[in-house]
């Protein structure tokens, strides 16, 4: 009975938190009503899912020992947090709190039995969004150039787009009829024709590399095992890299390749904000500059450092970059050990998808906490969901 009850509590809980997620992103709305109302639901999304964590402590067992490593992670990354907080102050106490809450938000999404029913609930909720987009999109009579709909930036909703795809195809592999999996296809065809139309390079190419990735872990276990090492490895190298690439031949070739392909420049904004927050992260390479700090106050730039990895040294410094690295790696390995469910291949398809995303944009933590909660939905429902949960 006890079992009954806190089942239908945590579906209860699902419900409303899925609710908040998508009005969470009506904080990058282009009316301030919805911005305000994204706050708002935010504010509530994290602050439920702490009274979720505490709660499971009591009634939920889980085994601590198997994920031993995440626990340490996380640990780590709030000490470096507080130490950052408490010795720069660049922040006021609520952002460090909700910064505190964010990370421990993925500790809680560890803990949540995910079943099928509740990841396709998830579906179906997002296909209600999408088709809302799409009919939006009809409205404006198909624009196929930055579409971005109700909101402030069509990359926002590119990356929006590509997390609820996510949920369509989990939704499709385990469909239980045919008419269902019709409308999950259907639904999945329309979101990559939106995402083509938000004109979002950085969302395509992690659209094309979470299927590289997906290939890997269906059909190449040796190659699989390192995607981790090979993504992060990359980032780093193309960061470097593409900082002095400009005004070179080979960027100039590669360049006008980019253009004609994709009608943009290869080099935009970014080379010029990341060559300076190279220039300062040098200068403080250690601790870095603090909690909170922007590209903006530290470089005569009103920008942000579009990358996430870069934003990380400039706040913590390499110390602060190595506990980050272990944190990722702590749930890349933890994914690995449930790499049997098709659940935790799409999650660590994304996961290393959401990775290369990075090094464009910064949405994993502060910026962007409408997206940065649902990417790490994403990457964890694959940790904790059981093969046996399939028909639950």
């Amino acid at each position: 009975m006890k079992a009954i009850h806190n089942y239908r509590d945590e579906s209860l809980f699902l419900v409303q938190l899925f609710i908040l997620v998508f009005l969470n992103t009506f904080q990058r709305s282009q009316h301030d009503v919805l911005k305000d109302i994204g706050n708002v639901s935010i504010n509530l999304t994290l602050f439920m899912m702490f009274l979720f964590l505490i709660r499971s402590f009591f009634y939920y067992k889980k085994s601590f020992i198997s994920q031993k490593k995440i626990y340490l992670s996380i640990s780590l990354f709030i000490l470096i947090n507080a130490i950052s907080f408490i010795f720069t102050r660049n922040v006021d106490i609520s952002y460090f709190l909700k910064v505190l809450l964010l990370i421990l938000f993925i500790l809680g999404s560890i803990r949540i039995d995910w079943t099928t029913n509740s990841i396709k609930l998830l579906g179906y909720m997002s296909g209600i969004v999408l088709i809302l987009i799409f009919v939006h999109w009809y409205k404006l009579d198909f624009p196929n150039y930055r579409f971005e709909s109700i909101y402030n930036n069509p990359n926002y909703l590119g990356i929006l787009l590509f997390c609820m795809l996510y949920f369509k195809i989990i939704s499709l592999i385990h469909s239980n009829s045919v008419y269902e999996k019709i409308y999950f296809l259907i639904l999945i065809l329309s979101n990559v024709t939106l995402i083509y139309n938000t004109n979002s390079r950085s969302v395509m190419l992690a659209i094309l590399i979470m299927l590289l990735a997906l290939l890997a872990l269906i059909f190449s276990k040796k190659i699989a095992k390192y995607l981790f090492h090979i993504i992060i490895v990359s980032n780093i190298l193309i960061l470097l890299f593409y900082v002095n690439l400009q005004n070179t031949s080979l960027g100039n070739f590669l360049n006008n390749i980019v253009l004609e392909v994709t009608g943009k420049s290869l080099f935009s904004g970014r080379v010029e904000i990341w060559r300076q927050l190279f220039v300062k992260f040098y200068e403080n390479p250690i601790f870095g500059y603090g909690l909170g700090v922007r590209a903006m106050d530290i470089i005569p730039i009103n920008l942000t450092s579009h990358n996430q990895y870069l934003q990380i040294l400039i706040e913590y410094g390499i110390i602060g970059f190595i506990i980050f690295i272990f944190l990722l790696y702590s749930i890349w390995k933890l994914l690995l050990k449930n790499i049997g469910s098709s659940v935790a291949k799409c999650s660590a398809a994304f996961f290393i998808a959401f990775l290369a995303y990075e090094n464009f944009e910064v949405t994993l933590f502060q910026n962007n906490y409408s997206i940065a909660i649902i990417q790490w939905l994403i990457i964890t429902i694959g940790i904790v969901f059981n093969k046996r949960n399939v028909k639950s």
